[in-house]
């Protein structure tokens, strides 16, 4: 058993953060992954939607997605959303055996020096990080020397242990932003394939986004 999470606002949630998280599932040999809303994103824009909302929606999304689980933890918790206090706090769920997976985009990899206790993160669950066309990693500085240090190439040898490696794989990168659906439905334009149709129906049911 194995456990893996995926967090973002989710501001709303649509087909490219579906995909992904499939995909992250698939890799990852696991029974279920949880997306998990962040509460009060400290690097983020100012949310113009509920707390409720945004798990409405992701609820709604994954109805279609039976390896996919929508999780409230960061919202139960309230208050500014710390990853290592996430991690801490479901480490403790589920004990120092069990292989605990933080799955990110290498974009967010690129900024991790700039979370809190970033360095900490690896003594509680593995990185997996999804690459993008062209990426490039840090080259030099603490961060470039953290991704050396705790890089693991060898997926088999992540899974054997519960934490403390670094592992880069190629997924599929819609070029979908939740930004780009928020702004058309200011405009009044179609969402429509953007985000599974059950969250299209909500955002026009809930007025969101005008």
């Amino acid at each position: 058993m194995s456990v893996a999470l995926f967090g973002g606002t989710f501001n709303p949630v649509h087909i490219g953060h579906l995909r992904i998280a499939v995909e992250f599932a698939e890799l990852l040999e696991v029974d279920s992954l949880r997306m998990i809303p962040c509460s009060l994103p400290p690097h983020r824009e100012t949310l113009t939607v509920s707390a409720d909302q945004r798990m409405a929606m992701l609820k709604a999304a994954l109805s279609d997605y039976p390896q996919l689980v929508a999780d409230d933890l960061e919202l139960q918790r309230g208050g500014p959303t710390y990853t290592i206090d996430t991690l801490r706090q479901i480490r403790q769920q589920i004990g120092s055996d069990m292989p605990l997976y933080l799955c990110v985009g290498v974009d967010v990899l690129a900024t991790l020096d700039s979370w809190r206790e970033w360095r900490q993160l690896t003594h509680y669950c593995h990185l997996v990080v999804s690459a993008r066309p062209n990426y490039q990693l840090p080259e030099a500085g603490p961060l470039a020397d953290w991704i050396k240090q705790h890089r693991c190439d060898d997926l088999q040898q992540l899974k054997q242990c519960s934490a403390g490696k670094l592992h880069l794989c190629d997924t599929t990168m819609l070029a979908i932003s939740s930004t780009e659906i928020r702004d058309k439905s200011r405009r009044g334009e179609t969402i429509d394939f953007l985000t599974p149709a059950t969250v299209v129906n909500y955002i026009h049911q809930h007025h969101l986004y005008e």
